[in-house]
């Protein structure tokens, strides 16, 4: 045998043996596949959400994706955010759309001065990502009080106050006396406890809205951010006649 095709021979042998890792052997398998004409579509990486699946596939991809900051960017400045790992659940929702780029097509569309601002939402149509509700993840250690990161629900049909999907708010709030949180209680039929007496003693919040809807995060940077747009003029509806476009960006950990 001609001797150059014999050493060409044996270095295609040792190249065929080289171990290769697991992702340039899944790579070199679909060039083959493609080549073929038998590519398998490959499965997404963001399944559609459902009732059925919406607790596994969080718990799954909070597993993975351990990140508890964002920045929210708007045009009016940023807004940064630690999220809870005792609300696992929240935490892994809104960390894996922010990943998604879902949050990048949205804005703050309901704004109340002295209450709260709401994002998450668009007049326009957003990326489909399934039909679902979170399981209310409601803790006494997380109160409503100014900053807090949580999200809405629909009351209708709801006794268990699962979370909207999508649609989160952040919370300016008021400042509330004694008197006026103990009034503020009998009117939205709740007791006080001794530790919303010590937090809105301290902070503006919306304690109306503790125990009903899930508190996830807090402001820990761009209280101001949050204020300006509270601010903002709105029509009949509270959405800001400016619009107030998002970009959400995971922080790493």
């Amino acid at each position: 045998m001609n001797r150059l095709i014999y050493w060409a021979l044996v270095a295609g042998l040792l190249a065929a043996c080289e171990s290769k890792s697991p992702a340039e052997r899944r790579a070199v398998a679909q060039r083959q596949a493609e080549k073929s004409g038998k590519a398998k579509t490959a499965a997404p990486i963001f399944p559609e959400l459902n009732e059925q699946n919406v607790v596994a596939e969080l718990t799954r991809y909070g597993a993975e994706n351990p990140e508890n900051e964002v920045e929210i960017q708007t045009p009016m400045g940023n807004i940064r955010l630690r999220l809870y790992d005792d609300t696992p659940l929240h935490r892994a929702n809104f960390i894996r759309l922010a990943k998604m780029g879902y949050f990048d097509k949205t804005e703050f569309y309901r704004v109340i001065k002295g209450f709260m601002i709401q994002g998450g939402g668009s007049e326009k149509p957003v990326m489909n990502i399934g039909k679902y509700t979170i399981p209310s993840e409601i803790s006494e250690k997380h109160l409503h009080v100014r900053g807090a990161l949580a999200m809405a629900r629909e009351y209708k049909d709801n006794p268990a106050k699962r979370s909207a999907s999508h649609d989160f708010y952040i919370v300016q709030g008021v400042r509330y006396t004694a008197a006026e949180l103990e009034a503020t209680a009998r009117e939205n039929n709740f007791k006080v406890t001794p530790a919303q007496r010590a937090a809105y003693a301290k902070a503006a919040g919306a304690p109306h809205l503790d125990g009903e809807h899930t508190v996830f995060g807090e402001v820990i940077d761009g209280m101001e951010i949050v204020d300006k747009i509270a601010s903002l003029e709105t029509d009949e509806g509270y959405w800001p006649l400016q619009d107030v476009p998002i970009k959400v960006v995971v922080l790493k950990k």
